[in-house]
């Protein structure tokens, strides 16, 4: 089976953008390996029609639920990570007019009062996850939480964490020099209009592409925090929205060694602090998020959960569903066809691309990856494979 020549041009012209992920609701939060805003919207058009159902096994950030939703799919998101769970409800939630003038006059008002000096962090469960977190940004985070106690609603007090959450990020991870606390409120009082400008756009493709009121389109997504292997079960997921048009992801890579669950502080310091600010517990080490620990230098446990994974995923398939992903390795010579044997192992058939174009490899702009030293094809470059169940 073919993909329409036509069709693939277009996949994969927006496959090789280099344009920065921007626009709507993508730029709350820089969550790693994430895929390109063109490559998923152009993804989504090609192998799938309004109303049909689009899911992403391996969520992320959410890019493919906010370019799913605004193109009018039904959307249905599975993650381990409960940071993932978070971020992508929050980037597709929109806000009222009030909401989002009393989200203005708080990060305009804090940033005016707020000030650490004799501010004492509040003694709580958190504690754990604020370890190697510079003290004054600690102190600048915690304020900022407590002083959402005025907003009224869960939609206000979500996105008044993704603002923490974002300009926290900018603050702390991979970060030379941490800025001052003034610093931290005046960036999150500036942070807070572009945000919002992003979400009031998401909020007009919504009341475009569906009929319902854009602050009622949740109905039409379902975010689940589990392990994909799982997916099949979950009883979150209304049965008529089954089996998927499209499925579209980007799994964890073999040998590539990325911080979902941390960020890093003044070198390779980790910090918990995201799901602190986020108010979602982890309780799971990095092997968790990358189907192994990356001590391990053999495939095998890397595979196995590979295929617990995928055979899950087929299992949600009919003949007319397609899977469409990215995946990157650290060496694609001696990982690349064991990765392919797995997937036809869990039922998919590969189509299209291999056929008609050989392998179709993406240069990903400004990414930072930590891979071992044996890298032989640089972390930044990905691989576009399209399979069909078998």
């Amino acid at each position: 089976m073919f993909v329409a020549k036509k069709e693939l041009n277009r996949l994969l012209e927006s496959a090789s953008s280099q344009a920065p992920v921007v626009g709507l609701t993508h730029g709350f939060y820089r969550y790693p390996a994430r895929f390109s805003p063109q490559f998923a919207r152009s993804a989504i058009e090609v192998f799938s029609k309004p109303m049909d159902t689009v899911m992403d096994p391996f969520m992320g950030g959410g890019t493919a639920a906010v370019e799913a939703l605004s193109l009018g799919r039904r959307f249905v998101g599975s993650d381990l990570n409960p940071l993932s769970e978070f971020l992508t409800r929050t980037k597709t939630t929109p806000l009222s007019n009030r909401d989002e003038q009393t989200m203005l006059n708080w990060g305009t008002e804090l940033a005016r009062v707020a000030s650490i000096q004799g501010w004492k962090n509040r003694d709580d469960e958190w504690r754990a996850y604020q370890i190697n977190t510079p003290w004054w940004i600690r102190r600048a985070i915690d304020l900022s939480l407590a002083a959402m106690g005025p907003l009224t609603n869960s939609r206000q007090r979500d996105f008044a964490r993704s603002a923490i959450l974002k300009t926290a990020q900018w603050a702390l991870d991979c970060k030379d020099k941490i800025p001052s606390s003034p610093d931290f409120f005046q960036a999150m009082a500036a942070n807070i209009p572009d945000m919002l400008a992003g979400l009031r756009s998401f909020r007009a493709k919504l009341r475009d592409a569906f009929p319902d009121r854009p602050l009622k389109c949740h109905r039409y997504a379902r975010f689940v925090q589990c392990d994909a292997a799982s997916l099949a079960g979950q009883h979150e997921i209304p049965k008529h929205w089954l089996p998927p048009k499209l499925i579209l992801t980007s799994p964890p890579y073999f040998g590539i060694h990325i911080l979902y669950h941390r960020w890093q502080v003044l070198g390779r310091r980790e910090t918990a602090a995201p799901f602190w600010i986020a108010s979602s517990k982890d309780g799971m080490g990095a092997a968790f998020y990358t189907l192994g620990s990356r001590q391990r230098l053999g495939m095998d446990h890397y595979l196995s959960r590979l295929r617990a994974c995928f055979t899950a995923i087929a299992c949600l398939m009919d003949k007319r569903s397609t899977l469409v992903q990215l995946v990157a390795f650290r060496d694609p010579g001696e990982q690349l066809e064991p990765y392919l044997v797995t997937l036809e192992e869990a039922g998919l058939e590969e189509i299209g691309i291999a056929e008609q174009r050989g392998r179709f490899w993406r240069t990903v702009p400004n990414r930072k990856w930590y891979a071992n030293t044996c890298v032989r094809t640089p972390a930044s470059k990905e691989l576009l494979l399209i399979h069909k169940r078998g």
